[in-house]
């Protein structure tokens, strides 16, 4: 395999290429660039299977690069590093097909790590593609590689998938309409310790076994289909189609069988019924943020079911995190990532629980610190207002007004003896 690093810092260059054991990963040959036009020219003669890229760059830059990978090298696999950490740049690199964002100055292990991932999902792939090219007998037997891709691309880019739904329906036609689904999560996270030394050397086997016994039993109650999460080394995510008011009971059985055959049972976390395709990715974060309540209460059977997770306790938590870190750029979106529910369900949990909505709450936290701070002579107002997450002096003295009633030179003159 070949590997190309794009960065406009020679030292960058020399980092990336000192900290990453290349032949470890299989990567026999490494190519170095200093932009966007001069990488193209080394992608198109030497068709490197990693490409490293910095985002910001004279020239062409790195999301201009990402896009023009993405459609003239789609099979290469892209790992952005950049000094920014910027939203914009992270969704556009997500967008364009990066598989991993890493800031400045690096950090060797998750380098290490990226570059793994990387090289381990274009092997998966490169199988997937020999798939078109083989047999019907070939076809059949690398077919659950294949869905594994399809599956994962689905929940990570449902909107892009709208072309395999047919093909969905065709294969998995014993389903029916499929137009209502619930997904599980099985996590590795918490994995019984003696059962991970037994496959700490045979992973791939692991997950082998995890899913032939998921399948088996989905296949024996006909309600949906089990497959290795690529975007995870520690998920085997089910997707149920029919029977979804019985997919609790399904899972327990998935358990007993999984402790019958290797003598450990896992963590399954549960989504409520979403629609199927759009909202694949909201059950997945359901899923996701059922799980979460082990860390809360865990669940004598290891199963968590979303409408067990609705409790004040996580919006408790989340209220805790917007107090600790009400001086931050917060965002819905960053609520979701960090208790992996979706945003809505955030807003709207949140205001059940506590009869006012994330954002107002958010404010009032922020202007209860402004109070305090104001006391402090020495601290000027637009200090201030960056101090509780602020960037606009404008729109701090606005916020501030709406909810006091007067601004915050007034404010503090009041506090003047």
């Amino acid at each position: 395999m070949k590997a190309l690093i794009v960065d406009d810092e020679r030292h960058v260059r020399e980092a990336v290429r000192l900290l990453v054991e290349w032949e470890r990963h299989g990567i026999g040959e490494v190519y170095e660039a200093t932009d966007g036009e001069s990488a193209i020219q080394v992608i198109r003669e030497h068709d490197p299977e990693i490409i490293i890229t910095d985002m910001r760059m004279p020239g062409m830059d790195g999301t201009e690069l990402l896009s023009w990978i993405r459609e003239h090298a789609p099979s290469s696999k892209s790992i952005v590093i950049s000094g920014y950490d910027d939203y914009h740049l992270i969704r556009h690199s997500m967008t364009a097909g990066g598989l991993d964002y890493l800031l400045k100055p690096i950090n060797e292990s998750e380098l290490q790590k990226a570059v793994k991932q990387a090289v381990l999902l274009w092997q998966r792939e490169a199988v997937s593609r020999k798939l078109h090219c083989s047999v019907n007998i070939e076809v059949n037997r690398l077919k659950p590689i294949y869905w594994e891709k399809l599956f994962t691309e689905l929940i990570q880019h449902p909107d892009d998938n709208r072309s395999r739904l047919s093909e969905i329906q065709r294969d998995f036609s014993e389903f029916g309409a499929m137009d209502t689904c619930r997904c599980s999560v099985l996590s590795l996270a918490k994995m019984d310790e003696g059962l991970r030394q037994e496959f700490v050397n045979h992973q791939d086997l692991l997950f082998f076994a995890l899913t032939n016994v998921c399948n088996e039993i989905l296949r024996r109650t006909l309600s949906g289909f089990a497959f290795r999460y690529w975007s995870r080394e520690d998920e085997v995510v089910l997707l149920h189609w029919k029977h979804l008011e019985r997919v609790e009971e399904i899972v327990r059985k998935i358990n007993n069988s999984l402790f019958d055959t290797l003598g450990a049972r896992f963590d399954f976390g549960v989504s409520s019924d979403k629609r199927f395709h759009c909202e694949v990715q909201q059950a997945y974060l359901e899923a996701k943020a059922a799980l979460h309540q082990r860390n809360i209460e865990p669940a004598y059977d290891r199963i968590y079911i979303l409408e067990h997770a609705q409790n004040r306790k996580v919006m408790a938590e989340i209220q805790h995190y917007i107090e600790t870190h009400y001086f931050t750029d917060l965002s819905l979106m960053q609520l979701s990532n960090q208790f992996h529910y979706s945003r809505e369900y955030i807003s709207r949990r949140f205001k059940q629980a506590f009869g006012v909505n994330v954002w107002d709450y958010l404010h009032q936290v922020r202007i209860d610190n402004a109070k305090l701070y104001l006391a402090n002579p020495c601290l000027k107002i637009s200090q201030i207002a960056e101090m509780v997450g602020y960037g606009d002096i404008k729109y701090f003295s606005k916020v501030f007004k709406k909810t006091t009633g007067c601004t915050p030179q007034d404010y503090r003159k009041d506090l003047q003896p």
